[in-house]
Formats: C-alpha cells, structure tokens, sequence
C-alpha cells in the first residue's frame, strides 16, 4: 500500500505541476475569473455571482508571474498540491488507520477531475481545499477553544463559493458528537464576520476605496448575486444533479489539433474507477445505516459513516432543488465524502483482504494514467481519444 500510495502521490503531483502553462489560451470559465483576478489588481469593478475569495487567491497568482497562463494557474496548482498533503491528514483522522490515511491520499492524487481543476485558473480546486480542511478541524477539535478553527475555515469556504454552505450539517453533527455544539453554534458569527470581511476585501480591490461606500457595496453585491441564483441557460455541458454520481455528462473544456493533427483534449472527467466505487459506497453506507438501525436495532449516532452521508446529503440538495443551470463540477463538495465513505469500506476490507485493497488502489492509479492524457492536453491519435471516451456522451451530445 506504501509503494502504491507513494506512487499515486508522484503521479498526482507531476500532473498537477508539468507544463502548467499550456495551454496558452484561456480554456472553459477561464474567461471569467482570471478576468475578474485581474480586473482586482487593477482597481476596477467585478461583477461575479461568486463571492471573491477565490478570485483573490487567483489575482495572487497573476501579481506574482502576470496575466500569463502560468499565472492564472498557479494558485490552484498550488492548492491542488496542498490537497495531497490534506488528504492523507484527514483520511487519519477519520478512519484512525494508516491504510485509511494512504487510501485517501493515493486517490485524492488520482482523481483527474482534480487534476484539472489543479491546472486551470477555476475555483473549485480551491473551493474543495477549504471545504476538507473545515472538516478536518471539526474532526481534531477536543476542546472548546478549538472550536474557532472550524467556524473560520466555514467563512472562508463560504467566502469562495456559497454552494459551501451545507457544510454546517455534517461540521456540526461531529461537533455535537463530541459535546461541541452549543461553542460551535454560539461561534457561528465569527464564520459570518470572515465571510463579511472578505466580501468587503472584495469591494476594496474592486475600486471602492471610501470605507463606508465599500460597506454599501457589500450590500449591493449581495442583491446582485442573490438576483442570479436561479439563472437558466442553455449550455452544451450542462447536466442535472441525478447524472452526477454517474458521471454522464463531464464537461469539455479545450479542444484542438495540433499541426501533426494530433488532438489535444483537456475534459474534467473524473477517474472513473473512483467516482463509480464512491456512488456504490454510498448506496452501501445508506444500506448499512438502515440495517443498523432498523435491522439490527443498533444505535448509529456515533457511527462514522453519519456525518458521511449527512455532508453528501447537504452539500447536494441545493441543486436538487434549485432552478439555476448545473454542471459535474458542482458535485465535487458532495463527491469529496463520498471518497471518504469509499475510504471507509475499504478500510473494514483490509483487515480481512488488504491484498484486495492494494489491488483496487493499483487499479485506480492505472486508470488515472490512462486518463491523464485526456485531462492534460497531452498529443492523442483521434483513435487513443475514442478509446478513452468509455461513455459516448463523453465527447459531446
């Protein structure tokens, strides 16, 4: 398992880094937030349904090497890295087993949606940075005064993207396990007044520069983004919430052909081994809740898998019910706890067959190298794309 995770961890950290820079040109929603990164370093306003802390770690990146590819790029590749790193931290802290630590680590590096949301200038790479760290402080905290880590962590969170939001249910179910609820819950002004703040940093960069008018400007802001949560459009990447734990529909985001008529594809597709083996990891935790409960007539409050499945559940159900258009990436919150209930299961197998375990990992750092190509521009015939495209939709309607 060492030499399976430690490979996995080399993989994962040479795709997030290697030739960041290319493509040269912006590819998917690269028009907008580098744009609006930018727009910050200049003084000038920007209008963005997103909260901007996302865009100012991006606008770090673009001080730092330019409005260059590089640029817009390196934060998230930075973030992805970091991502490695968090997840081996947190899958100890929950699981409490080294296999549960190197398990989550070796797929968190295979994962090559996660790849390419390391490798371009979005935000959901970072987005899911902080939505794992927020999990992992409520998962260490023991005392009282601990209690504050998890309440930052959610505004920053939030502060990236509101979708963050239901990350409360399952910070605070942990907590309430622990007898932590009651600081938590009287501690939540303090994940208000960070996501304040940093709305405000926003309306500073964005050339605001009288105090209380930046103050207005947070409120205006808020207006404004409120009146386009329920935006519908038509886009050819869009799919709705029930394809998601399916993989239907990934989205394309560059495609071209080189001057040897070799095509250069990045799509955010998820390692297939993986997101498959999740969404069956969480139909089995439901089942096994049930049966605990309703079977077996055990007390399931304490059981791992409950802030699980509540934290899927919650970060979900916005979109089921929601009317704004949707796309995959917009499960990759949900998703990040479905890994861990797959991290979950595997763990309870490897105490009975870790051989089956050390396979399944090597399988899906195989699949994630035979998908790398397809997630990094790297040069494919039209035949090595067709063959990678496991789903017709895959490539397009």
């Amino acid at each position: 398992m060492l030499l399976v995770a430690g490979c996995a961890l080399a993989v994962g950290l040479w795709a997030r880094i290697y030739n960041l820079g290319s493509p040269s040109s912006r590819v998917f929603d690269e028009t907008y937030f580098p744009t609006f990164a930018y727009n910050y370093l200049q003084g000038l306003p920007v209008f963005d349904l997103h909260p901007p802390l996302g865009k100012l770690f991006l606008a770090a990146g673009i001080a730092l090497l330019g409005d260059t590819p590089l640029g817009w790029r390196l934060m998230p590749a930075l973030f992805g890295c970091a991502l490695l790193g968090l997840g081996a931290v947190l899958g100890w802290c929950y699981t409490k087993e080294r296999a549960g630590a190197l398990l989550l680590a070796a797929f968190v590096a295979s994962e090559t949606i996660l790849v390419v949301y390391s490798r371009t200038g979005l935000l959901d790479g970072i987005l899911l940075f902080f939505v794992l760290a927020t999990l992992l402080t409520a998962l260490r905290a023991e005392r009282r005064g601990q209690v504050i880590w998890p309440a930052v962590l959610l505004g920053l969170s939030v502060g990236v993207k509101w979708a963050a939001l239901g990350l409360v249910v399952p910070v605070g179910y942990v907590l309430w396990r622990k007898g932590l609820l009651r600081p938590f819950v009287g501690g939540l002004w303090i994940s208000l007044v960070v996501y304040v703040l940093v709305v405000y940093v926003g309306e500073i960069a964005g050339g605001i520069r009288d105090p209380w008018l930046a103050w207005i400007g947070v409120w205006g802001w808020h207006l404004y983004a409120a009146g386009g949560i329920a935006l519908q459009v038509d886009h050819p990447w869009a799919s709705p919430w029930w394809s998601w734990p399916l993989m239907l529909q990934p989205i394309i985001f560059f495609h071209e052909a080189d001057a040897e008529s070799r095509l250069l594809t990045i799509a955010a597709i998820g390692n297939p081994i993986l997101w498959w083996s999740s969404t069956l990891a969480v139909v089995l935790s439901l089942g096994e809740l049930v049966r605990r409960k309703a079977i077996a007539k055990k007390p399931i409050a304490d059981h791992p898998l409950v802030p699980v499945l509540l934290g899927y559940a919650a970060l979900l159900l916005p979109w089921v019910t929601g009317t704004r258009v949707t796309f995959l990436y917009h499960y990759l919150p949900s998703y990040a706890f479905a890994l861990l209930a797959l991290v979950y299961w595997l763990c309870r197998l490897w105490k009975h067959r870790p051989w089956m375990v050390v396979a399944f990992a090597a399988c899906v750092l195989a699949t994630a190298l035979f998908f790398l190509p397809m997630t990094m521009a790297l040069p494919m015939s039209p035949e090595s794309l067709r063959q990678r495209a496991w789903l017709e939709s895959w490539l397009g309607r």
